[in-house]
């Protein structure tokens, strides 16, 4: 006998060892069963491969082959059915897949294999030991294949499954031994068919009978170690005896105390020995009554409870009610009786509590109707300021009423007010203009007069820009900023190669503020377009000279800063206000010194430069 003979005849012993102890120790049930034909189907496999491990005869060995491929064809369709009754949880799809594709898949192979076993696999012999190679190439090896993995992928599917709703300990215990099982038969198997045939062991019996043992212990150990268990006669006393709490005493047919229960040693304050030794009427208040219904109970007469007081060793004495159980033989004898007292403690301390509640509750009472006419007398309170205010509330809103009336007319006074300036304005430049046509003003007057309806003009946009904006107490002068260079370059840069550099946060301005600060700002870019950048003098140069002016607004802390600079020629010597911006600069200067409060600061090297400061 070889080595491989000899570890398949001890998986033989294995498997049909527990199913024997499965079968004496498990009651009817569907997993009885499942363990049954599970440990059966190894049984099979293991003997019948032990046999023709002892034979050289390639006829016997597939003879004897046909035969163990009942379990080994049957073996993954048992596991996982015996791991789904371990589980007992039931799902159609679980039952589905074991009995609409598992049980088709290994039937249709098995009944191939017994009419041509070469379609799985071919064996030979090798120094006097049987060896197989899988016919991987078959059809039918595939399918069995796609069955053993199929039942692998559903046992752990189902453990998957069941180990998230398991809550019992005995049940945690019974899938860590199925998985520990499971992981020894794939360590196992993983060890004996590929890292031993990598390491150059390639010929190598077949163990697969022997690697499964690791699995049939654990499902052996889940199903029988770990059942649940039934209450039995010695579990019953055990519970009556150190768990019940309630007093027990335990008389023979003489009327003898000679046992009682945990609760009852406990509660008296005696030991078991004491017990055997101690009479009762050391423990009863009224024996004697207690032993004329003993003596009913023996004649079979109908006994009621009584109450009474047990004596414990110390302390006050115990209120019971006791109730008398006859025991008898299975023939009626009388053997004994059973005292059960019920204690009344904690019934006395509930009718003390009840008591206690009672006052309470009465106290509660009168509490609450004094909260009752306190509530009547806050609520009378409140419906009359309630009502004051209601008045109160009344008023307000006529105030309101009369405030947004008041309003309404205010705004409309200023829009007839802003209207009227913008007519008296209009009439200023009408007036200026025909001034400027007169026949008796010369050439230098009329410019200027045209300059100053200009400025008046260029005042009259910005103060109705200003005034059409929705609030008017915060003025966007960024905006405004942005808006303005692009309307005066297109008016007086024309033909200018200007480059602009705006450098402006969104700021606010209110309109007292932001009005002077326009026209300042009008003047300035004005003056830079007009005096900064000259055409070239005709012969001297061709094209046009190339400037760059920059424009900065910002509020730094309380104050806003505006600065409009130019890389232009600058202003001439001797006129600080560049010629004919003088007027325009006056303006300026009166604007900074009267209405804004502020500094106006002025550089000319390379270029002009004119800082506005002014506090908000």
């Amino acid at each position: 006998m070889n080595v491989y003979a000899l570890l398949s005849f001890v998986s033989f012993l294995v498997f049909f060892q527990v199913l024997i102890i499965a079968h004496l120790l498990l009651k009817p049930s569907k997993i009885k069963w499942a363990f049954l034909l599970f440990s059966l189907s190894f049984s099979i496999f293991s003997f019948f491969n032990f046999l023709q491990l002892t034979t050289t005869d390639l006829g016997l060995i597939y003879r004897l082959d046909r035969l163990a491929a009942l379990g080994w064809f049957s073996f993954p369709l048992f596991s996982a059915l015996l791991i789904y009754r371990i589980c007992n949880k039931k799902e159609k799809f679980i039952d589905y897949i074991l009995w609409f594709l598992l049980l088709p898949m290994a039937v249709a192979t098995f009944i191939r294999f017994q009419i041509h076993p070469y379609s799985l696999k071919e064996f030979f012999i090798l120094d006097g030991i049987r060896y197989y190679s899988p016919t991987s190439g078959s059809f039918w090896f595939f399918l069995f294949v796609t069955y053993l993995l199929l039942a692998a992928i559903l046992c752990l599917y189902i453990l998957y499954k069941w180990r998230g709703k398991i809550s019992l300990r005995r049940q945690k215990l019974q899938i860590h031994f199925v998985l520990g099982g499971m992981l020894g038969f794939v360590l196992l198997s993983f060890i004996t068919n590929i890292i031993l045939p990598f390491l150059g062991y390639t010929k190598i019996g077949p163990l697969a009978q022997v690697n499964a043992i690791p699995m049939g212990l654990g499902l052996f150990f889940a199903v029988v170690n770990f059942r649940p268990q039934a209450f039995s006669s010695e579990v019953i006393s055990r519970l009556i005896t150190n768990h019940l709490r309630e007093f027990v005493f335990f008389f023979d047919q003489q009327g003898n105390l000679y046992s009682m229960n945990r609760y009852c040693l406990d509660n008296l304050k005696y030991n078991s020995y004491e017990i055997m030794r101690l009479s009762p009427e050391r423990l009863f208040r009224d024996y004697a009554v207690l032993k004329e219904h003993v003596r009913q109970v023996r004649h079979r007469l109908e006994v009621p409870q009584i109450s009474s007081e047990l004596l414990p060793r110390t302390g006050q004495p115990i209120p019971v009610l006791l109730s008398f159980i006859r025991i008898d033989d299975y023939l009626g004898n009388f053997l004994g009786m059973v005292l059960l007292g019920v204690d009344l403690r904690q019934k006395v301390k509930l009718q003390q509590e009840v008591a206690e509640r009672t006052r309470n509750e009465k106290a509660l009472t009168k509490i609450r109707q004094d909260l009752e006419m306190l509530v009547e007398k806050r609520t009378q309170e409140l419906f009359e300021a309630t009502e004051k205010l209601g008045k109160e509330i009344l008023e307000k809103k006529r105030a309101e009423q009369q405030i947004s009336a008041d309003l309404q007319e205010k705004i409309l006074l200023v829009q007839e007010i802003h209207h009227r300036v913008k007519n008296n304005i209009q009439i200023i430049i009408s007036l200026t203009s025909m001034l400027g046509s007169h026949k008796d003003i010369d050439a230098g007057a009329r410019e200027k007069l045209k300059r100053i309806a200009e400025r008046i003009r260029n005042i009259s946009a910005i103060h109705e820009d200003f005034y059409a904006a929705k609030n008017i107490s915060r003025i966007n002068f960024s905006d405004f900023i942005k808006k303005t260079t692009g309307e005066i370059y297109a008016n007086k840069g024309a033909g200018k190669n200007i480059i602009f550099r705006l450098n402006v946060g969104k700021e606010f301005l209110e309109i007292d503020q932001a009005i002077p600060c326009g026209i300042i700002y009008n003047e300035l870019l004005s003056n830079a377009l007009h005096h900064a950048f000259p055409l070239a003098e005709k012969g001297s140069q061709k094209g046009l000279q190339v400037g760059t002016i920059n424009v900065e607004f910002f509020k730094r802390q309380s104050e806003f800063t505006l600065m409009v600079s130019d890389n232009g020629i600058g202003l001439a010597k001797g006129n600080p206000a560049g010629g004919n911006g003088a007027s325009g600069l006056g303006l300026v200067n009166l604007l900074v010194n009267d209405h804004l409060k502020g500094r106006l600061t002025q550089r000319t090297s390379f270029g002009t430069t004119f800082i506005l400061k002014f506090e908000k």
